[in-house]
């Protein structure tokens, strides 16, 4: 017996909808919408919501649950991750959200989130050598998980993201040489201290999912319109990302935009989720990685199955 279910992921920079039919087996995806939201706009240095960001969150929760009632749907699950984690005013959005769209939003933890990723992002892939990673570049935390079919080894979740990290380092436009060198010295600081680097350089699979990571696999590919099945399964390598970072952190954000396979509203973040994932793959030994479509909102729904 199937149920046609709808996903939110309610991110720091990207709402994510996905509604499909879900089976014992796994599921089957009938419709998909990315919308920039930035709600964790400011989050970082205020600690609060500030009111913009939480009408722009309020009006594409309004929009996605009009795409659950149109493709009827019998049951909406939402999450919100980093910056609904991090607010300290979180509890008014969530009121909100219940109140004028009928959403109700459940904020996971860090390591609840890097699990339901794992889920998700491997829920159509079988065979791919053992052990497995997943690394999941969000707008607030970064997510590594370790696993393996028959479960997850160790999932941990670290407070750099795109948005955070544009925030707090890259404050020039185009960026400076010192600005990007500060950012990497702390990020490989904060990956040393979440991630042990002999246990996760012993992955055989290297996994990248979420925004940050399937939009350089489009970049890498000049995509011009974002296609699922060429981003799905496609090798992004080291030389690859350099290449993109090196073009990212030359260019104004203006400049950026026009850049194919990029969306132009993530043309200010993209460098510093970059950067996190060369950090990362140099600092773990990752020639390269396995770009997955699927993740954190596949994920819910799967994770939904009783």
């Amino acid at each position: 017996m199937s149920e046609r279910r709808a996903g939110f992921d309610l991110g720091t920079n990207t709402f994510l909808l996905l509604i499909a039919e879900v089976e014992a087996h796994g599921l089957t995806p009938l419709f998909e919408k990315e919308t920039v939201v930035r709600l964790g706009k400011g989050v970082d240095a205020a600690g609060n919501l500030n009111a913009e960001a939480m009408q722009r969150g309020l009006v594409c929760l309004q929009e996605y649950a009009g795409y659950a009632r149109q493709y009827r749907c019998e049951s909406i699950v939402a999450v919100g991750t980093s910056a609904l984690r991090d607010a300290a005013n979180r509890a008014a959005f969530l009121a909100r959200a219940q109140n004028e769209t009928g959403v109700d939003v459940r904020v996971i933890s860090g390591e609840e989130e890097a699990r339901l990723t794992f889920r998700g992002a491997l829920s159509n892939k079988k065979d791919l050598p053992e052990p497995i990673a997943i690394i999941d570049i969000g707008g607030g935390s970064t997510e590594v998980v370790l696993g393996n079919r028959q479960g997850i080894l160790k999932a941990c979740s670290a407070d750099i993201g795109s948005v955070r990290l544009t925030e707090r380092w890259l404050q020039h436009d185009p960026v400076l040489p010192e600005e990007t060198a500060a950012l990497r010295e702390q990020a490989e600081k904060i990956m040393r201290a979440t991630w042990a680097v002999a246990e996760t350089r012993a992955t055989v699979s290297m996994i990248g999912t979420a925004g940050t990571i399937t939009t350089l696999a489009a970049m890498a590919q000049k995509l011009s319109h974002y296609d699922p099945k060429s981003i799905d399964g496609f090798i992004l390598t080291a030389p690859q990302l350099g290449e993109l970072v090196g073009e990212l952190a030359r260019l104004s954000v203006a400049e950026r935009q026009k850049l194919p396979g990029l969306n132009p509203a993530r043309a200010d973040v993209i460098l510093a989720g970059a950067l996190l994932l060369e950090i990362f793959m140099q600092l773990y030994g990752f020639a390269q990685i396995v770009v997955s479509d699927r993740g954190l909102r596949h994920g819910v729904l799967v994770g939904a199955l009783p």
